[in-house]
């Protein structure tokens, strides 16, 4: 009986391991095992989240979900986060910490002299900013139907207290 080699697709294989192993045969000297310590997913929604943040705000979020413990909380100090970033001081932090409060991407609270983050998936901000009329109905279908894909709730937008439309109560007249 012949087994086939660890660089050589299976039939047996998963699709995308056999194309991986068709295409590009030293991938295992390449890629991060995820099986090992070290390696942190990021939500699949990121890739529709991600237009609606700066450039500094994705590395900044992206910083803080690479550093949360599986309770989605890291409590890195302002310097920390400047220093890794290689910005220049958490002056440079603070203003795109507050966005991604603003935006609902994370959450902040201070207690013991720290300041902690807890870090939201990505389907709070899209809905928050979809109220805001910040992304169009069309993209949340799109979204939405992403959502199905991978078999989570679909996102439903709430319009926020000022772009919501009130209709004026009328009454009957009387005779």
């Amino acid at each position: 009986m012949s087994s086939t080699p660890k660089d050589q697709a299976s039939p047996k294989d998963p699709k995308d391991l056999r194309l991986r192993k068709q295409h590009f045969p030293s991938a295992d000297d390449l890629i991060f095992d995820k099986t090992k310590k070290g390696y942190v997913p990021l939500p699949i929604l990121m890739r529709k989240a991600i237009r609606y943040l700066s450039a500094p705000e994705v590395r900044v979020l992206v910083y803080l979900q690479t550093r949360c413990s599986q309770y989605c909380i890291c409590y890195p100090s302002l310097d920390e986060i400047a220093y890794d970033l290689d910005l220049s001081g958490r002056k440079n932090v603070t203003p795109h910490i507050k966005e991604l409060e603003r935006k609902r991407f994370i959450s902040t609270a201070t207690g013991a002299g720290k300041k902690f983050f807890l870090v939201h998936d990505p389907a709070v901000a899209i809905g928050y900013l979809a109220g805001e009329g910040v992304i169009a109905s069309e993209q949340i279908d799109e979204i939405n139907d992403l959502l199905d894909n991978i078999g989570r709730p679909p996102i439903s937008v709430a319009p926020s207290a000022k772009n919501a439309k009130v209709t004026p109560i009328t009454q009957p007249k009387t005779a």
